[in-house]
């Protein structure tokens, strides 16, 4: 861990000189379990882009983190060193659930981990939870959701599973796990579920998959979904800048050698930044804005998209109120369908 945190620094500190006109208003530690770090490893990171980035007095300073790997000592360093913001990921709050699923935490240890967070001084706490788990109910998942509704936190996270190649659940025994997860009427019932519980509970619906007490959405990830630009360190990190998106090398020898260059993934000509800004911008639950699509861009939404835009609120998947454009309840359920048009 050491030389692997020695060179994300030399990656940050060497970057610095093309970033000097920036603001840097969220630093996000994501991707596995940054909390198997000591509290000195995440320290000495946050001093190298301290040091060489300009940040936002009122900056997010978030890491994602499993249950089984933090105790209150652990949190109240982080929280001490200028971490304000935790996200754990729960996916359940039953048992027999994350057993299935292969996690290493229990129901009790989730409940655990979010209270100590709050006792070591985090105001700002997400879960991430998943629906249509192999042989969930729709009874379990509502469980789920009354538990986390009572615990200390201002963000939910809520994604359904999806099978991947490559991964536990498409290998040659998982074939009973796979039989066993709820069809698309129930996952479409538990996300509706969903939405009408944790309104009830006091959380906005602020994009697709997450909702928010007042004030608290997460800065990081709208970030993500208005094109705001990224700068990513790490193996295999991902960063958008301008109009490129660019990764980092996923050979984690090379990147301890320092061959921090990996490759321009793609450079978005201006056809295809108005496309992701529709596609990501549409996620947003309070949508695009039209001025704002003209500001950026200097064309009207209506003469780019006005086919697609029409057809859509025709069909009761987009509605239109005054300049902004927004999925309905109906297009939030076909939204891969809508996303497809505009890409």
């Amino acid at each position: 861990m050491g030389p692997y945190v020695d060179a994300v620094c030399a990656d940050i500190t060497s970057s610095a000189p093309k970033f000097t006109d920036y603001e840097v208003v969220s630093i996000f530690f994501g991707g596995g379990t940054p909390t198997l770090l000591s509290t000195v490893d995440f320290e000495i990171m946050l001093g190298a882009i301290s040091q060489n980035y300009l940040l936002a007095k009122d900056v997010s300073v978030t890491t994602e983190s499993n249950p089984e790997t933090v105790d209150f000592a652990y949190l109240a360093q982080l929280r001490k060193m200028g971490f304000n913001r935790i996200s754990f990921g729960v996916q359940s709050f039953d048992d027999r659930l994350l057993t299935a699923i292969g996690r290493m935490h229990t129901a009790a240890k989730a409940v655990e981990a979010v209270n100590l967070a709050a006792e070591a001084g985090f105001g700002d706490i997400n879960v991430d939870l998943m629906y249509a788990l192999p042989h969930q109910s729709i009874a379990d998942f509502v469980s789920t959701l009354e538990i986390a509704a009572k615990l200390p936190i201002t963000h939910i996270s809520c994604y359904a599973l999806t099978v991947e190649d490559g991964t536990p659940l498409t290998g040659e025994q998982s074939s009973p796990l796979r039989d066993a997860m709820p069809g698309d009427d129930v996952d479409r019932q538990m996300y509706h579920m969903a939405r009408e519980m944790l309104a009830a509970q006091g959380f906005e619906h602020y994009e697709i998959s997450n909702w928010a007490r007042p004030g608290y959405a997460c800065r990081h990830n709208v970030g993500y979904w208005t094109h705001r630009q990224y700068i990513g360190f790490g193996v295999g990190a991902h960063g958008f800048v301008k109009n490129r998106r660019i990764c980092r090398t996923d050979d984690l020898e090379a990147y301890i050698g320092r061959n921090f260059t990996g490759h321009i993934l793609e450079e978005l000509d201006n056809a295809a930044e108005m496309a992701e800004f529709m596609m990501l911008g549409l996620r947003m639950v309070g949508g695009i804005d039209a001025m704002e699509f003209e500001k950026r861009f200097g064309c009207n939404i209506y003469d780019i998209f006005g086919e697609q835009l029409k057809g859509f609120v025709a069909q009761g998947l987009l509605y239109t109120d005054g300049g902004k454009i927004a999925l309905t309840p109906q297009g939030i359920d076909l939204s891969n369908t809508v996303f497809a048009e505009f890409l």
